[in-house]
């Protein structure tokens, strides 16, 4: 099999061909100067999708000061990240003041628990920074001594608070560690960390985009309709390919934008065989009564 590389712009030149059996490297991934604006495009779209895969030990870790101020894909780096955001404005207007960072990463952390105030140490001496968090009862706690769940929200919560965290965030059951009376303040910090389609991107609304994947029916019940896209295998016919391949496909819920004249999508009781599946799980959803 070869790939034909068109050249942008309308040229009639010929095509660049590349074998794709023996190249090493994806077309995309070679390709880094502007003679191929359009692959470079793409190059740089793919550069800034990141998969999330929480772990507490890597939160739970103190910076050092030469350490990334960028919440890591393991949510390493907490505390410089809070850090970097104390010390930058606001606004455009110059408002600037630590105090004021902490208190907003604070009050959206309060969503999951009761949070007097949050700071980052600064150890001149050792040249580390340790993110606290003081409850209402009790002293300061240092990260290593939070819980998982309140970890994972807290990353969360500075991902929303970055205005330079864009692109596409992927991530694998985010509802873990998160109590099940907590659950409706992660779908709506997971909702508001993607871009309002309806507003022009701007620093208030960084461009990105979420797509989680779950199989807890807690977390499915409280999603939008449009917003469910159910994953399953399907047999398809590929061009060029002698026998039929085994492929993954999402499909929306019927009657959602999604659907469309090849898709017109799943009933909700699609959805609630396979979040029933074993059987004792509880879920019901408007109107799956009846619904195949």
């Amino acid at each position: 099999m070869t790939i034909q590389v068109h050249q942008d712009g309308g040229s009639r030149g010929q095509p660049r061909p590349s074998p794709a059996v023996t190249a090493p490297r994806t077309i995309i991934s070679t390709t880094t100067t502007s003679s191929d604006p359009t692959i470079l495009a793409a190059r740089r779209e793919l550069q800034s999708w990141r998969q999330l895969a929480l772990e507490p030990s890597a939160m739970r870790t103190a910076d050092k000061f030469s350490a990334p101020a960028h919440v890591a894909s393991n949510g390493a780096h907490l505390a410089a990240t809070l850090f970097r955001l104390a010390a930058e404005p606001l606004d455009a207007g110059g408002r600037v003041g630590p105090e004021a960072v902490y208190a907003d990463v604070a009050a959206r952390l309060s969503r999951l628990i009761d949070v007097r105030s949050l700071r980052v140490d600064h150890d001149d001496s050792r040249e580390v920074l340790t993110l606290m968090l003081e409850e209402p009862r009790g002293g300061p706690l240092p990260a290593r001594s939070l819980s998982d769940g309140t970890l994972r929200f807290l990353a969360l919560c500075l991902l929303d608070a970055d205005h330079a965290a864009v692109g596409l965030l992927c991530m694998e059951e985010p509802e873990n560690g998160i109590h099940p009376a907590r659950m409706q303040a992660t779908v709506e910090l997971l909702r508001g960390l993607a871009v309002d389609a309806s507003r022009a991107p701007d620093r208030e609304n960084p461009l990105r985009q979420v797509i989680v994947n779950t199989h807890s029916p807690t977390f499915v019940q409280l999603q939008r309709e449009a917003d469910l896209l159910l994953a399953e295998l399907a047999t398809v016919r590929v061009a060029k390919l002698p026998a039929p391949t085994r492929a993954l496909r999402l499909r929306p819920l019927r009657d959602t934008w999604r659907c469309g004249p090849e898709d017109l999508g799943v009933g909700l009781g699609s959805v609630l065989a396979y979040l029933t599946s074993p059987p004792g799980a509880q879920l019901r959803l408007p109107g799956a009564e009846g619904d195949g």
